[in-house]
């Protein structure tokens, strides 16, 4: 039998509509992320953008074939289409898109026994609340999260494929104002109003680097100070002179504060940066 023939055969008897065990125990879905990028961690948003491999398996009886040639199968969009796949998505997302360039990233592999992979390329803008009172000293920790949008736990329940292993991050990933931490996984379910959802998280840890802000905010601020104590030493009666320097040192102290908290949300609590200026 030939390929085009077998995939004839196996869309023509799925209907991509039900789920597989549709009526009896729900079905598990395996996920593995592979994080390729990650970018534009954002205080004043309160998010971060990663890009990413989703990689889903599941086993579909219905798909499973008899053919002396081939062991798997691998399709491309075009027939995904046809086939039933879990519905996934980002509850924290604030947006997302899939890969296009040079032909839509995604891709679907069969196997004779009916295991199915998928793995889709796609870029995820997530919320991550940020708490700013340690600033510039502090660590950020952002969650991924993913659940099936439409199916409750009596249809899908979702596992970490490989354990501590299932998400892991290129060794290329760098940023410029934070170091990668450790990350972490998490399995749940979620109680909503509609039902009990199935959900997976995963922790990134994100620790700031400190160097740009000694550069930029301490070393500035304390030779500020130093230069103050001059007005000590001059003659009581060049009260313009030590005036002068007074009021410099605080506009400099000011344009340090303003530059600096320009960039940050406007929180109504007082960060160690401010608790260090003003002292």
């Amino acid at each position: 039998m030939n390929v085009s023939r077998l995939l004839d055969q196996l869309i023509a008897s799925h209907d991509r509509r039900i789920r597989p065990n549709y009526g009896r125990e729900p079905i598990e879905v395996n996920v593995t992320i592979h994080v390729t990028t990650i970018s534009a961690i954002s205080e004043v948003s309160m998010d971060y953008t990663v890009a990413l491999y989703l990689r889903q398996f599941w086993r579909d009886n219905r798909l499973a074939f008899k053919s002396a040639n081939e062991q798997e199968l691998t399709i491309g969009i075009d027939l995904i289409k046809s086939i039933w796949v879990p519905d996934t998505f980002f509850p924290n997302e604030k947006k997302s898109f899939f890969h296009e360039a040079t032909t839509h990233n995604s891709f679907l592999r069969i196997d004779n026994h009916g295991n199915v992979f998928r793995s889709i390329r796609l870029t995820v803008t997530a919320n991550c609340p940020m708490n700013l009172h340690s600033f510039p000293l502090d660590v950020q920790i952002c969650a991924l999260e993913l659940e099936s949008y439409a199916y409750s736990t009596r249809d899908i329940i979702y596992h970490w494929h490989l354990g501590d292993n299932s998400v892991t991050i290129d060794e290329n990933v760098h940023l410029a104002h934070f170091t990668i931490g450790d990350h972490r996984h998490v399995e749940r379910v979620i109680s909503l109003s509609t039902g009990n959802y199935s959900r997976l998280s995963t922790y990134f840890t994100f620790k700031r680097n400190i160097g740009f802000y000694l550069i930029q905010i301490y070393f500035p601020s304390s030779l500020i100070v130093v230069i103050s104590w001059i007005s000590f030493w001059l003659n009581r009666d060049a009260t313009q002179a030590r005036v002068a320097i007074g009021v410099t040192t605080v506009l400099t102290m000011t344009t340090l504060m303003t530059s600096t908290n320009a960039s940050l949300p406007k929180v109504s609590y007082v960060k160690s940066l401010d608790i260090f200026s003003w002292n």
